[in-house]
């Protein structure tokens, strides 16, 4: 117990320093040996934990990742919330992601690392991998739900064959908006309210 628990430690502060770099220098700047340099261990200190820096990254998105979902399904099971529609609960959770975007800019870093500027042939590890995928299956369901409950109380009228195909594809296409707001500068506000109420609205019309 007190070798797992002097192991979550290390873990811990070597993801600390890689998300302090990460902001300081950029996530292509940041290397194993830059991050064991300034924690004083061996490069095989960091190898052990993290045999490439996307698993790391790993770590963040998914730390990131369930905080947000935290933080939106403590409001979504609120009393408050019970009231709103489907549509409603909707339209909350994407300005929220928003916001939250906002306020953590490397999670924004972090996305647009793994859609494209990872070297090519670097994958994470088995482990990771599964981890990434638990997170990703939350953050699936929780968008099911919000859509299932606007069908069901009504809010939502458009025809949707596939409800998952039809939440996950819009939340990618969304996180890709937010990517280009935020980090790139190439689409601007009214850009983004554009295509969130265009694509609400659709989903109030019947059959859509």
């Amino acid at each position: 117990m007190l070798k797992e628990m002097k192991q979550q430690l290390v873990q811990d502060t070597i993801v600390n320093e890689s998300r302090r770099q990460f902001i300081e220098k950029g996530i292509k700047n940041t290397t194993l040996r830059s991050i064991a340099k300034e924690l004083g261990i061996a490069f095989g200190n960091i190898y052990y934990y993290f045999k490439y820096k996307i698993d790391i990254c790993d770590v963040l998105w998914i730390e990131y990742t369930n905080g947000f979902l935290d933080h939106f399904e403590k409001t979504y099971n609120s009393p408050k919330a019970i009231t709103k529609s489907g549509l409603e609960k909707l339209r909350y959770y994407y300005s929220d992601l928003l916001d939250y975007f906002q306020k953590n800019h490397l999670y924004v870093e972090l996305i647009a690392f793994s859609m494209g500027e990872k070297p090519k042939g670097i994958r994470s590890s088995k482990e990771m991998k599964e981890k990434s995928r638990t997170t990703r299956k939350r953050l699936q369901s929780t968008l099911v739900k919000i859509y299932e409950e606007g069908i069901n109380d009504g809010s939502i009228k458009a025809d949707i064959p596939n409800v998952f195909y039809e939440a996950w594809s819009f939340n990618i296409s969304y996180v890709a908006i937010i990517i280009n707001l935020i980090r790139y500068h190439e689409i601007g506000e009214e850009v983004y309210d554009y295509y969130v109420d265009t694509y609400l609205n659709r989903l109030t019309k019947i059959g859509g």
